[in-house]
């Protein structure tokens, strides 16, 4: 799940009329969700829970306005680029502060993006820059610093990639792309993110809690616009019924709310309260082709057929979600609107899994992560092991903590597992690319790797046509999902929360990440 800069207004809660609070004390939002046990470097993760925190506080520079314009953040406006595509001229804002008081400088970006390069750092999202000339030496350890990074003064600098890259501006306008400061990233080392971690934002760590929730502070020297909360209290619960009963209690303003309990709240005192989006994302297996099972494309294919599809959206999420036929979402570019439904057959399925040579089935690990059992992922899981014990595959639930799960997957050990994928930013190459494309699917323990699929997001990167670009990422979707199956698509599904009445202006991005830059408390 990957996810993000992007912002997008899902909802704007207006249910009672009036101005913002009076008194500044006031202005404190208790904010609850899951702790993934996670670094706060978004060099290092992609899950929301924890974009949650860092995008208030780490900024890129760029980011995606309310009406989902490409805007400068850190620059004074937008980069010039090159004819050829290749070479991006930007310029710094003068004066900004990081929460130390420190000055951004063109050496504080460098450092930034060599670091997602340099092996000893081990960055996992260093994709949405590779194409940079020489983050490859980089990443082989050929070279200390980037070569397509030039430094003209403190506010001034051209990044030169290595082929035309048409989503390079959007891509690196996500968390993944956050400007670090030099001198501290470097002096914390390993505990940049975990104990020490600050920024540009509008809002600053004042408590570093992270086994129970860090305190946000607003940080008056802000660059831009600012914030009208004072503080955000992350309130840290994992589990579900645990937080929304200290909701229920009062003692939490926001918080997500799993569809289970969506015809429970949609029907009670709290109804007004229930809040709902679509997120740009997908909830799929994901295999793992390099397992022994799992590496033959029929068993792939007889997986796809033996699930029921329509079972999973109706009964296990109350009708709160959409099929999928394919693994891009619908809103984004790349959607084949003609593509059908999956087939579900089980017995079609029986015949494959014969010719795959295992009539009598077999048994494969599925992973979770130990807190996510009882969330969607968990959920579809314990769904689709029962469903695949239809054609003989026993999977063996193994539960692992947050940390092991980041791991075991990023070392390509996981053998299967549920996948709930988000957009970083709304391109394919943010979607589709970021997870499948060989250059980053082990990091996933997915392993595909096709040149046919590859050249098809390569060439679809670097065209600027939107008509050709659609072509090319319509027909890499269905090459990974229908011929391969390297992917197989269940649902797009519905994300709830719950919001109490004096909360306003509450925003969340498609890859469902809470906003709260224009939030602000009225009682």
């Amino acid at each position: 799940m990957k996810i993000r800069r992007f912002l997008w207004v899902l909802a704007v809660l207006a249910l009672a009329v009036g101005g913002a609070a009076d008194a500044a004390e006031d202005q404190v939002l208790r904010f609850s969700v899951e702790n993934r046990r996670a670094p706060l470097d978004m060099q290092f993760n992609s899950y929301p829970q924890t974009m949650d925190i860092s995008d208030h506080v780490a900024e890129p520079l760029l980011i995606f306005d309310w009406q989902m314009n490409l805007t400068p953040l850190l620059l004074t406006g937008m980069p010039k680029i090159s004819e050829d595509g290749k070479t991006y001229s930007f310029e710094l804002k003068p004066g900004i502060k990081f929460h130390d008081g420190s000055i951004l400088k063109a050496s504080d970006v460098k450092f930034s993006f060599e670091r997602m390069f340099d092996p000893a750092v081990g960055a996992h999202n260093s994709f949405i820059a590779d194409m940079i000339v020489g983050a490859k030496d980089m990443q082989e350890g050929k070279a200390k610093e980037l070569a397509g990074f030039k430094i003209i003064d403190d506010t001034h600098f051209e990044i030169t990639l290595e082929y035309a890259y048409a989503a390079f501006l959007a891509s690196i306008g996500q968390p993944y792309g956050s400007i670090y400061p030099e001198t501290a990233a470097k002096a914390a080392g390993k505990d940049w993110g975990v104990t020490q971690y600050f920024g540009t934002g509008p809002f600053f760590i004042k408590d570093f809690d992270m086994e129970n929730g860090p305190l946000l502070e607003r940080f008056e020297d802000y660059h831009g616009k600012k914030p009208k909360l004072q503080k955000i209290q992350f309130v840290f619960v994992d589990d579900p019924n645990t937080r929304r009963l200290e909701y229920e209690s009062g003692n939490i303003d926001v918080m997500p709310l799993h569809a289970t309990f969506y015809p429970q709240y949609s029907k009670s005192p709290f109804a007004s309260e229930l809040g709902a989006h679509t997120p740009e994302g997908v909830i799929f297996i994901s295999p793992n082709l390099k397992n022994e099972h799992l590496s033959k494309v029929k068993v792939r294919e007889a997986i796809s057929l033996a699930i029921d599809r329509n079972a999973l959206v109706d009964d296990l999420m109350h009708g709160t979600a959409r099929l999928a036929t394919t693994f891009t979402p619908p809103s984004m570019l790349g959607y084949d609107k003609t593509a059908q439904p999956y087939e579900f057959n089980v017995e079609k399925a029986k015949v494959l899994m014969k010719e795959a040579g295992y009539e009598n089935g077999f048994e494969i690990d599925g992973y979770i992560r130990s807190e996510a059992l009882s969330d969607t992922a968990g959920r579809v899981l314990l769904a689709v092991q029962q469903q695949l014990a239809a054609i003989g595959i026993k999977i063996n639930i193994v539960q692992v903590d947050s940390a092991s799960w980041s791991d075991i997957r990023g070392a390509g050990g996981i053998p299967l597992y549920i996948g709930t994928w988000y957009s970083d930013f709304p391109d394919p190459a943010g979607h589709i690319a970021s997870y499948l494309h060989s250059k980053v699917s082990g990091t996933y323990s997915n392993n595909y790797s096709s040149p046919e699929f590859d050249k098809l997001l390569d060439e679809g990167q670097s065209e600027t046509d939107p008509a050709k670009r659609q072509a090319l990422y319509a027909k890499a979707d269905h090459l990974a999902t229908r011929v391969d199956y390297a992917a197989i698509p269940l649902f797009h599904e519905d994300m709830f929360y719950l919001c109490k009445p004096y909360v306003k202006d509450l925003h969340k991005d498609p890859g469902n990440v809470f906003h709260f830059f224009d939030t602000y408390i009225e009682k």
